[in-house]
């Protein structure tokens, strides 16, 4: 197992490290849930069809969760919660649900990522 990167040159204008380069991890192609069942299948004795329901349960309650308000911590990998996009005001009294504009997830990573004995390697040419 690795993690792959490519060096990647920082062309920013006011950067203090123009010029140099930088290590970005490669993103090697997206798993679907349906591979993930699959994967996870292999790895234990729970059927492909059981883990697609879990699945599929985890993702409406972890939604219905941050509709709700909370944050949803998931060991081992990190907190989901919801963001706010929004205008400003100068007067919080005035301040209403028009000034908010969006919503978006935000993911807080654990301290630790764990990876089990991942390595980082340059992606082979």
């Amino acid at each position: 197992m690795a993690i792959f990167y490519r060096l990647v040159r920082d062309g920013r204008k006011d950067s203090s490290y123009k010029g140099k380069y930088f290590a970005r991890a490669v993103n090697l192609g997206t798993i679907e849930t349906d591979e993930l069942a699959r994967i996870i299948e292999r790895n234990c004795s729970v059927k492909r069809s059981d883990v697609l329901a879990v699945l599929a349960e985890l993702s409406d309650t972890i939604s219905q969760l941050l509709a709700d308000s909370h944050r949803v911590r998931l060991a081992g990998i990190g907190s989901l919660m919801v963001g706010l996009n929004g205008q400003p005001c100068s007067d919080p009294t005035e301040y209403d649900n028009s000034y908010v504009t969006g919503l978006h997830l935000c993911f807080k990573p654990e301290k630790e990522l764990r990876l089990m004995d991942a390595e980082v390697a340059p992606l082979p040419p």
